[in-house]
């Protein structure tokens, strides 16, 4: 039996684990801190409970899959609950629109923002209807496949595929080809950038974010995104695997190019396989140090890295009626804003997204009470523009306050604040081993996609394994459930074992 080293215990370590268990590896896996999740953790505080990072679960059926690979039912597991009411979105003119999943109801809140605009009406539908059509090609095509391989890209791709992508146009101008009102083109802007890029520079192909929200809807996990971390534990653990916490990983060990193994707390710990969850480019700076090894990886600093985000997790002790489950605030000026932010300077007008799970889920905080994140595009740390001292970090929660209560329905909110923390790029850097206090790994610039994203495994280095954000496909819970599943398909490939 295979034995297969894991550094890293966040989404993608626990669920390739489960995967390679069931395919019949002995596995352990390391992680640094003292609680498993990596950035999809929590903080609890009293009876108030608050989720780190992750919080919109899209693409249920990938969460799902893993359980049923693993032939368990994932009912058993984990509780996802449907929502009807995908976004509440606040504008800085005071108005409040609810996008919903009911295509009916959705076409009404439509012909209230346009004042019965047929043209953007009919171009908001048309957008959705290509859109879709994109997600299902590259569904097929592109998110489920690896591409260690160049000719794989080829068999999958044709040119006129890539010239109906219009993969080369912003998702901004492609957007605006079909939806004049700024109000809906800022609310599908806003949800592009969830991959960590600017909806005004990354390829239109990020469109099918809003699309896909809409076609397929959002889901909640009862407990939080976090109770997905405690059902794949469960798992990992049924299965037979080991989660060694507060053992970090300082070394990959070589011999002749080929991975055999870790350092650990000083130790030598050897193994058949290391398979790297932990952050991309942390890992190639600081974990692998044998220079003929090194000299076979393309160097990180060429490599382009997505924004982070700053986070308020705050305790209420009263109900917000105006906040569903996913909320967010767009201000008039959304473009320029965003442009400061990805040029590496705090923006000047915040937007904001607001998670509000205890809207729907009781077990969330105490009765009569609301637990909320509120998140800001941030630069991350590889800008020198923004130091993060006590000094900053008071002034932009001051601000995120003032611009949250400025929100209909929320004048009074920090009145009613009897909890407040915060999260900051350091701490996605320092806590979580993050290159640069990326919160989302790798950029989603084109020449980082697909054949030119890291894949997960590098040529030449054999026995070494990769998986998360910054692989291919790339960021976003789902998407690093589809690396793992790719990764542990070509690690069983290898080592011939069958489930």
């Amino acid at each position: 039996m295979k034995k297969v080293f894991i550094i890293g215990a966040g989404i993608g370590g626990l669920s390739i684990a489960a995967r390679l268990l069931q395919y019949g590896f002995k596995v352990e896996i390391f992680e640094k801190n003292n609680t498993i999740g990596g950035k999809t953790n929590f903080i609890q505080y009293k009876n108030f409970k608050f989720d780190l990072t992750a919080s919109i679960m899209m693409f249920p059926q990938n969460y799902i899959d893993l359980f049923l690979f693993c032939r368990e039912d994932y009912r058993n597991y984990f509780t996802p609950i449907p929502i009807n009411n995908l976004y509440n979105v606040f504008y800085s003119d005071n108005s409040i629109y609810t996008f919903n999943a009911h295509l009916p109801t959705l076409n009404k809140t439509i012909s209230e923002i346009t004042e019965g605009n047929i043209k953007d009406n009919y171009g908001y539908f048309e957008f959705l209807s290509n859109n879709y059509k994109k997600y299902l090609w590259a569904e097929d095509s592109i998110l489920n496949k690896s591409f260690l391989k160049t000719s794989n890209l080829l068999t999958s791709l044709t040119l006129p595929k890539v010239i109906n992508l219009n993969a080369f146009a912003s998702s901004y101008d492609d957007a605006k080809k079909y939806i004049k009102n700024k109000k809906l083109l800022d609310y599908l802007m806003f949800q592009t950038m969830y991959v960590g890029i600017s909806p005004y520079t990354s390829s239109s192909i990020y469109n099918i974010i809003p699309t896909v929200t809409q076609y397929y809807g959002l889901y909640h996990i009862k407990g939080g995104m976090y109770s997905y971390i405690a059902a794949l534990e469960k798992l990992v653990i049924k299965k037979g695997g080991i989660i060694h916490k507060s053992s970090p990983v300082h070394k990959i060990l070589f011999k002749n190019n080929k991975a055999n193994g870790i350092v650990v707390n000083g130790q030598n710990h050897y193994s058949d396989v290391v398979v790297c969850s932990s952050d991309y480019s942390y890992t190639i700076k600081s974990l692998i140090k044998d220079s003929n090894v090194k000299d076979l990886i393309k160097p990180i600093n060429n490599l382009e890295y997505s924004c982070s985000t700053f986070i308020l997790y705050l305790g209420l002790d009263k109900k917000y009626p105006n906040l569903n489950l996913h909320n967010i605030y767009i201000n008039n000026e959304l473009k320029e804003n965003l442009k400061l932010t990805f040029d590496g300077f705090l923006p000047n007008d915040i937007s904001m997204y607001i998670y509000c799970p205890s809207s729907l889920d009781d077990t969330m905080c105490p009765k009569n009470c609301e637990a909320i994140n509120v998140m800001v595009r941030v630069p991350n740390t590889l800008s020198n523009n923004v130091n993060w001292t006590s000094e900053t970090i008071y002034y932009f929660t001051k601000k995120t306050l003032k611009t949250l209560s400025s929100l209909r329905g929320l004048k009074d909110i920090l009145e009613h604040i009897v909890y407040i923390n915060h999260l900051t790029p350091l701490d996605f850097k320092n806590k979580f081993n993050t290159y640069g206090g990326c919160a989302f790994g790798l950029s989603h610039t084109l020449k980082q996609s697909v054949i030119f994203r890291p894949q997960c495994q590098i040529p030449k280095i054999k026995n070494l394994f990769f998986t998360g954000a910054s692989i291919h496909p790339g960021n976003g819970v789902a998407m690093v459930l589809k690396s793992s599943k790719i990764c542990a398909s070509k690690i069983n490939k290898m080592y011939m074992h069958n489930t």
